[in-house]
């Protein structure tokens, strides 16, 4: 990686000798595509908003020829977003899943079928916050967060995003941070959550020179986390400094630096009464699975030998230092250069407990004892023990007597990533309107080393539960041997160790044609390269020797041995698309792209497909743009032929197993963004879509025999869903009230429709009071009336052809939760 390093290093210091000797002041330079967008506030839509996502000519997004959504400051803190997750789930034609927690969701777009970020990239000032944004417990949440130090969002959706970015056939998030400022400013929020929560944001920004500003901030949060397990759930933050000079003819370099250093905790399925009603002593909205009894669990280590420490209360712990540097430099007769580089290097321990197995504690007793009986004949029972207590329980005092298989899964990455894009962009007017002709070389490479250590755990079906043992009697009542083994089931359920080392290279050129000043053209390619070379660790079965229990007598260790992997593929990405304006009010664009996603290293691991290649992709439509009423309305077909389709199930004994499927599918939908002011003092917007969301070609062999799904809905996304979200200020423009009602609805759990998750719609609503010009107060409250709704179900017991479970296991949404906060601004 050093040789790696020394490249980044060498593209900062290649901008520093542009730096004049002597400093003069300039006039401020209008906006580029690769400098921050100020973003527009009101409910109109930001329809003139300065948009460089998606482009390298910096364009208003009434003239953009792709669609896209802007969030700028005013809706990121009525929002009061905890994650990313949230502040992009009211974007049209992109469905989030934001019940895990503050971290690790699930984002799909435009009926693409895989989740966590995988066709949609989450980019920072233009960059990936991390390469591989959907890769095995690298999700692209987990390794930034949003802070007062966020100025806006742009979202593209399809469109030219495959162009000007990796992998991103379905568009890219892309978060404007806040730059230096020459005048001193800032503000500091302090918040309170009915859940233990305490935040504290800042920012300051402020001048240093004429021409040498600074901005610092970040935020510092502690809480119990949205299902209270016992302990404190989230804990950490972030810090970010950054540093821009201005030239003294034109153009900016802008340094940075970004420490984070943040624990989060993680919450998947629970078992439920139906798929809109929690059991009893595990309510829907705050109930949890992980408790303090078993957060601290000792394992066997890679070698079999019990010195393995996880640790649950760390939750999903990112510890990374990412360095930035932006240069943009106009070098005259309309060239320009602009270069972004990122290093970035850390580690994310994943500690999180999934559901699994789900049976009545009568019947998982009877199944147990019989295991027990094969190996010990003089077994005449089995029974239950609290495994941290030791005492006797018997299956009928078991929470709502049912006895749950709980994975704990404790994953360490450590990462390493550069990154660096360098364009060179230049202007010039032909007999035909005017060009702006980009030419850009994209390098990453990323190094990442994995370590899966996964167990099974015996637990009952009530909140922060009890977990147990399984033991066998004899006639005297005297221990024969037991099923686990300090509550443990199923020893290395999965134990995994990879070594990745991954290089992209590619090459894109743009060239936006403005022909008319109505008509404007894009064009652009791609040619993406991606080599990778990794090991994988082998494994073998072992007996560990300990005759009192059969926990340990088939468990998976290393064997020292490795397995290689190479992988080479070169890949091409274009897109054509044009924008209409009939008036300063009205326009229409349209545009075709075909894309590709070379998937992420852990389908490759697994014997999966390593190119999802040929995606089609066709969008069109209108703006509008007056002052009372502004629309942006999209159609879009989408054809995928090539899916990499993978799910973990459970295999004989436990052990975790892999399954790939190969399918094709097709999207069709319109999206649509309405904002509608009739008075000053009230203001509503709106957004959603209805997407037709088909799998064409799904067949296979299944446990059952052959299948074919061909023609059924996509899994996990909904066909519909809407946002309404109105605004009321008060007289005197001192209060104002806003809130949200946002629909979604029926989803398939499976990919043979089986299983239903239902609609549900979740309101939230809240008041901000502007004490003074620099102190205001907000209040919160999210899911009001307590709404269940589910984001998955079943989750691993069947992502093909759904598992009809002794009880539903669902992921809910959080309950209501109310948060206030008081903000300074100077």
């Amino acid at each position: 990686m050093r040789a790696y390093r020394l490249v980044l290093l060498g593209s900062i210091a290649a901008t520093l000798p542009l730096a004049p000797a002597a400093a003069q002041t300039v006039p401020a330079e209008p906006a580029t595509a690769e400098q921050e967008a100020p973003a527009a506030e009101g409910g109109d839509l930001g329809l003139d908003e300065i948009i460089v996502t998606g482009t390298r000519t910096g364009v208003s997004k009434f003239e953009t020829s792709y669609a896209i959504t802007t969030v700028d400051s005013l809706a990121i803190a009525q929002k009061a977003p905890l994650g990313i997750a949230d502040l992009i789930a009211s974007t049209p034609g992109i469905y989030v899943e934001s019940s895990g927690g503050e971290v690790g969701n699930n984002v799909y777009s435009r009926g693409l079928p895989a989740d966590n970020y995988r066709y949609l990239p989450l980019l920072e000032d233009g960059l990936p916050v991390w390469e591989e944004g959907a890769g095995a417990f690298t999700n692209a949440d987990e390794f930034f967060r949003v802070d007062a130090t966020v100025d806006s969002l742009q979202i593209v959706r399809g469109g030219s995003a495959s162009i000007t970015a990796s992998n991103a056939p379905g568009g890219v998030v892309n978060v404007l941070t806040k730059r230096p400022t020459s005048t001193l400013q800032g503000l500091v929020k302090a918040e309170v959550g009915d859940w233990d929560h305490y935040r504290v944001d800042a920012n300051v920004s402020g001048p240093l020179t004429d021409r040498l500003s600074f901005s610092v901030g970040g935020f510092y949060r502690e809480d119990n986390g949205l299902r209270n397990p016992g302990f404190t759930g989230n804990q950490g933050g972030q810090l970010r400094i950054g540093l821009n000079y201005d030239f003294a003819d034109s153009g900016s370099l802008f340094v940075s630096y970004r420490k984070l250093d943040d624990k989060n905790i993680f919450y998947t399925a629970i078992p439920l009464a139906s798929a809109d009603k929690g059991l009893p002593g595990l309510d829907a909205g705050t109930g949890t699975l992980v408790n303090t009894d078993f957060a601290r669990i000792t394992l066997p280590d890679g070698n079999g030998v019990f010195g393995k420490r996880v640790d649950l209360t760390q939750g999903i712990h990112t510890d990374t230092d990412t360095f930035t540097a932006i240069l943009n430099k106009p070098l005259g007769d309309g060239w320009e250069v602009n270069n972004r580089a990122r290093y970035t290097k850390g580690f994310v321990d994943f500690n999180g407990l999934f559901s699994s197995g789900i049976a009545t504690s009568q019947q998982f007793l009877s199944d147990g004892f019989s295991r027990i009986l094969a190996a010990r004949p003089d077994t005449v029972r089995a029974v239950y023990r609290d495994a941290r207590t030791g005492q006797t329980v018997a299956a009928s005092a078991l929470g709502n007597q049912l006895a749950l298989t709980q994975s704990i899964f404790n994953t360490v990455v450590d990462v390493e990533n550069v990154v660096n894009d360098l364009s060179v962009t230049k202007k010039l007017d032909t007999g035909i309107g005017r060009h702006t002709l980009t030419g850009g070389y994209y390098f990453s490479h990323f190094e990442q080393t994995q370590n899966w250590n996964w167990n099974d755990i015996v637990v009952e079906a009530i909140n922060r539960p009890r977990y147990f043992d399984i033991v066998g009697l004899n006639a005297a009542g005297q221990q024969t041997v037991a099923l686990t083994q300090g509550g443990l089931l199923n020893l290395h359920s999965n134990l995994q160790r990879f070594d990745d080392d991954v290089t992209i290279n590619a090459f894109y050129l743009t060239d936006a044609w403005q022909v008319t000043p109505k008509l404007r053209i894009d064009l652009g390619a791609r040619y993406h390269h991606v080599a990778k070379e990794g090991t994988i660790a082998q494994t073998a079965r072992r007996n560990l020797g300990d005759t009192s229990t059969l926990a340990d007598d088939n468990v998976l260790v290393f064997t020292g041995g490795t397995t290689p992997y190479r992988f080479k593929t070169g890949q091409w990405a274009f897109s054509v698309g044009g924008n209409y304006e009939f008036s300063p009010r009205v326009a229409a664009f349209a545009r075709y792209s075909r894309s590709f996603r070379v998937t992420p290293e852990f389908v490759q691991w697994f014997g999966g497909i390593p190119v999802e290649n040929r995606i089609d992709l066709v969008e069109g439509g209108f703006k509008y743009s007056t002052r009372p009423f502004s629309a942006f309305v999209t159609l879009f077909y989408n054809k995928f032929p090539n899916v990499a389709f993978q799910t973990i199930v459970a295999g004989p004994n436990g052990q975790a197993q892999t399954v790939n499927q190969n399918a094709a599918a097709e999207s069709k939908g319109v999206e649509v963004e309405l904002s509608l002011r009739p008075v000053d003092f009230f203001d509503i917007s709106a957004s959603g879509n209805y997407q037709k969301i088909n799998y064409t070609s799904f067949a296979g062999q299944g446990a059952t025999g052959a299948f074919d799904f061909s023609g059924n809905q996509i899994v996990r996304q909904p066909q519909v869903q809407f946002s309404v979200r109105p605004t009321l200020r008060l007289p005197g423009d001192r209060v104002s009230v806003f809130g949200e009602a946002a629909y979604t609805g029926k989803r398939y759990v499976d990919v043979a429709n089986t299983i239903v998750l239902p609609s549900y719609t979740e309101v939230r609503a809240g008041a901000n009071w502007k004490i003074s010009d620099a102190l205001q107060a907000q209040v919160v409250a999210t899911n009001l009336f307590n709404e269940v709704g589910l984001t998955e179900g079943n989750p691993r017991a069947g992502s093909i052809i759904g598992v009809q479970e002794t009880a539903f296991q669902g992921r809910p949404i959080f309950g209501r939760r109310v948060r206030a906060s008081l903000t300074y601004s100077f």
